[in-house]
């Protein structure tokens, strides 16, 4: 089998890149992916000790979660705007500033236990805040008045975030550093379970249209649609206070929630598209990490949440992120969006890395091996979609970004 090269278009230019939300957030998100969990994994075998951020583990996950979640929700909510709205989407100097604003908190993040607080935490409310004010403006203007939870959304993580930091600072006790790492966490799994039941039925039926399949169309469960939410929701609150055991047992519940939900989606019978195969892959990890994560909650002398939480991070959060940017780097045949083996090799690989990092609660005795040997297949799953993606940012915007024919 041949190695894949990385191979730009003709007339390849670097503005290019700046035509479009997704091209650099989601380019800048998958390289911290690889460098952020190598920086922690090796970094002080290198003589490069990772930064420090209170507890041992804390900028790690804030890293993953703000840096590389805070990322990729942007590239597909101010991509997903210009359809919304029907405008062009924000590109050029905005998107420099956007991306500026992302990699100054990156910086500061490094200093996190030593920068004065208000340095420590003006990147992260800038970029935040842009974001917010990019989406709020383009919702405003086309008065699409139901979409103003999105940029309502964005805020919230931007103060969540800032709360987290100064909580760990200034040691609160209520809501502490740790309930607020867990609502971030709750943050994009209410994300995956929202953005994922919208775009999961659509492409599924979309596409089992476009095959000719004798089935029936994917379906929604109303019920399920807002009792999982309403849990999720619940178990949000219940983790920002500290109420261990009740948002277990609500974790444990909205699990089977989710997956009463993807039962109706007809994943079985778009098993030939790749790219479902991600999205519903993803939705699955939401399931199961759920259920692990609640388990960890109810008997913690039994379970680690820290190493279970990683099926919500990895498998769900990361997963639904490759899913949904793999459609932008995907190959277009008659309109249509194919995976190919790279791409799809890549998923492959962060379902593995995953696997292998839950696998420390099983063998405790053995977690640095594990755990170097995920990060390792990690960093290969998202250098994999590095090189499928960085040819899409040259050459003009193919549109719809994330979408291809409709039957």
């Amino acid at each position: 089998m041949s190695t894949p090269r990385l191979s730009l278009p003709p007339g390849a230019a670097l503005a290019d890149l700046w035509l479009a939300p997704h091209r650099p957030l989601f380019l800048v998100a998958a390289l911290w992916a690889i460098v952020s969990i190598g920086w922690w994994q090796w970094g002080a075998a290198l003589g490069l000790e990772p930064p420090r951020l209170g507890v041992p583990g804390y900028w790690h996950a804030h890293e993953m979660l703000v840096g590389f979640g805070g990322a990729s929700m942007a590239a597909y909510f101010l991509t997903a705007l210009s359809s919304w709205t029907g405008n062009p989407p924000p590109s050029g100097g905005v998107l420099k500033l956007l991306v500026a604003a992302w990699l100054l908190q990156r910086l500061a993040m490094v200093g996190a236990e030593t920068l004065p607080i208000d340095i420590l935490l003006l990147p992260g409310l800038a970029y935040f805040g842009l974001v917010t004010g990019i989406l709020l403006r383009g919702i405003v203007d086309a008065r699409l008045w139901h979409k103003l939870g999105f940029p309502l959304a964005v805020a919230a993580l931007g103060v969540g975030d800032a709360l987290f930091l100064v909580s760990v600072r200034a040691g609160w006790a209520l809501p502490d550093a740790a309930g607020l790492l867990g609502g971030l966490v709750m943050f994009f799994v209410i994300k995956v379970s929202i953005i994922g039941g919208k775009m999961l039925p659509a492409f599924t039926g979309n596409w089992l249209r476009l095959t000719g399949a004798a089935v029936p169309p994917p379906r929604d469960t109303p019920v399920a649609n807002r009792l999982g939410l309403a849990v999720l929701m619940l178990a949000l609150g219940l983790i920002v206070l500290g109420a261990e055991a009740a948002s277990g047992v609500a974790l444990i519940v909205a699990g089977p929630l989710q997956l009463w939900r993807l039962a109706g989606w007809r994943g079985r019978h778009a098993m030939g598209n790749g790219l479902l195969v991600m999205m519903h892959g993803a939705f699955v990890w939401l399931s199961l990490g759920l259920i692990l994560t609640g388990l960890a909650r109810i008997a913690p002398s039994l379970l680690r949440e820290t190493d279970l939480v990683h099926a919500l991070i990895m498998g769900a959060m990361a997963g639904m992120v490759l899913a949904i940017a793999a459609r932008a780097a995907a190959r277009r045949e008659d309109g249509t969006l194919r995976a190919g083996p790279v791409l799809g090799t890549a998923c492959a690989l962060l379902w593995l890395a995953t696997a292998l990092r839950l696998a420390v609660a099983v063998w405790p005795g053995a977690q640095g091996a594990i755990t170097s040997a995920a990060a390792l297949v990690w960093a290969g799953g998202w250098g994999l979609f590095v090189l499928a993606f960085v040819p899409t940012v040259f050459g003009p915007v193919i549109r719809p970004v994330f979408s291809g024919a409709k039957a």
